[in-house]
């Protein structure tokens, strides 16, 4: 008991630690001169900063160097590793989120101990491409005194960002400031634009030291929705239609249903043959805006493949052949895109069988409630992820899905991971470049020619803050046995 006790006094008495020392890390850092000319190009990538948030500060008068920012599209879900992965052309993730089910091993793995040491959260994935990322315990720390321990975390992270840029003598600095997510997870919309208006200051100073010279991109993976939350309760439906909810898939009727954070989505695998009874019993649930899933068939193959998705208004199925699509109410409109396809057939932008290319697509959707739905929908059932889900649930507005731990020491001022516009769409900005109104994740790694900046120089990120992360995760492991 005493040893429990202990670890649970620890995070607190860390977090004060850090609020007490960031004056004096951040006095230090400042004084440590640049290396040598520095990096010609900065490219920064933030965790769940919405455009919203972006333009409004642009109306501020902040980041005057920059070009106008432009709505990114991301992935559906909306949320961290599928995202990243799309924009970095990185191998897929091997799940969702952090805490995930390994099909292969058939078990839910991943979680707060992976985090704490480093593990799988760092090593091996998405994050260890960049040049500065900050070490995995600090994140697992923002939820410590909320929304406090997250301002206070992301401010290291910008010092420790900037100091690993002046220290660089890459040609091009890419580095990776997660905080901001959780600042709006705990903080809501005035705290986080708090800590962008201080990135605005860091960059300004940045530039002004490269004498003008510093040529500076952003962008992040997703956006998120500041309002009132409610939870979604899936379990009682599933159970109560007849499925068994479990951590390995061993019942004919099981389902495994992995909750890390507090987010606008759920991913549920089981056997195929029920899937379309569990994505109705999902739909059916309060909160929940629909539930897509695969039709039997390849899921890779560039020939014809099907998604449907219901919800209470209705059924649709989307279609996808070499990279076309197609949109079919099959009783019920669930996507809204009635009048988009009419007007698609009208400019005869849809060939005889209804399928248009990804381009027209977006054109038609760029201002509508789900932005470019119909390709985001078929890669969240078929990319960027090892272990794909059987059925996505995506939440309304208001609504998450969670893990109960966090739900008990966090009170949630947003979220992301759903379809819709606010949780779905990030910021992209540039010094250099216009960018346009749209700009989808995948193209960011062309337009920020993200291929020469990755690896350009050594990797910053370690096992834990201070290496007390990963003795914190020993300690915790060995207490559990």
């Amino acid at each position: 008991m005493m040893i429990r006790n202990w670890r649970r006094a620890v995070l607190p008495l860390y977090l004060i630690v850090c609020c007490l020392t960031l004056p004096l890390y951040t006095w230090l850092s400042e004084r440590i001169p640049p290396a040598g000319p520095g990096p010609k190009r900065l490219v920064i990538a933030f965790d769940g900063v919405p455009y919203s948030s972006i333009a409004e500060l642009r109306a501020e008068g902040r980041f005057r160097h920059f070009h106008d920012p432009a709505r990114q599209v991301s992935t559906f879900p909306s949320i961290t590793n599928p995202a990243m992965v799309e924009i970095l052309h990185s191998a897929d993730s091997p799940g969702y989120e952090d805490h995930f089910y390994d099909r292969d091993r058939n078990r839910l793995i991943g979680g707060i101990q992976e985090r704490l040491s480093g593990g799988t959260f760092i090593r091996g994935t998405w994050r260890e491409e960049f040049n500065y990322h900050a070490p995995a315990f600090k994140g697992a720390l923002g939820y410590v005194a909320a929304p406090v321990g997250a301002m206070v975390l992301a401010q290291l992270d910008l010092t420790a960002l900037k100091k690993a840029f002046r220290q660089s003598t890459a040609p091009e600095f890419i580095g990776y400031i997660g905080e901001t997510d959780s600042l709006a997870h705990l903080g809501g919309r005035e705290a986080q634009k708090s800590f962008l208006r201080t990135l605005d200051r860091a960059v300004e100073e940045l530039i002004a030291e490269s004498g003008g010279r510093l040529e500076v991109e952003m962008f992040s993976d997703h956006g998120n929705d500041f309002t009132e939350y409610q939870k979604v309760d899936l379990n009682t439906p599933i159970r109560n239609a007849g499925f068994v909810i479990e951590k390995s898939l061993n019942h004919p009727r099981g389902v495994t249903l992995p909750k890390y954070g507090l987010i606008g989505c759920g991913v549920l695998f089981t056997a195929p043959e029920n899937r379309a009874s569990l994505a109705e019993v999902c739909a059916s649930a309060t909160g929940v805006d629909f539930a897509a899933y695969r039709e039997a068939g390849s899921v890779k193959a560039e020939d014809r493949q099907t998604v449907i998705i219901v919800n209470r208004h209705g059924r649709a199925r989307i279609a996808r052949q070499q990279g076309r699509y197609a949109y079919e109410a099959l009783g019920g409109d669930p996507l809204e895109l009635g009048a988009i396809v009419g007007a698609l057939r009208e400019r005869g932008a849809l060939d005889e069988a209804g399928f248009a290319d990804g381009a027209e697509w977006l054109r038609a959707t760029r201002d509508h409630k789900y932005v470019d739905p119909l390709r985001r929908i078929f890669d969240g059932l078929s990319a960027h992820v090892h272990t794909l889900a059987d059925v996505i649930v995506s939440c309304e507005d208001g609504y998450y899905i969670g893990n109960q731990f966090f739900d008990t020491v966090a009170r949630l001022h947003a979220t992301h991971g759903n379809l819709l516009r606010g949780e779905t769409e990030g910021f992209a900005i540039s010094t250099r470049q216009n960018l346009g109104g749209v700009v989808r994740g995948h193209e960011l790694f062309r337009r920020f020619d993200l291929g020469r900046v990755l690896h350009s120089d050594a990797y910053f990120g370690n096992g834990g803050h201070c290496g007390f992360g990963e003795a914190l995760a020993k300690m915790r492991s060995a207490g559990s046995r």
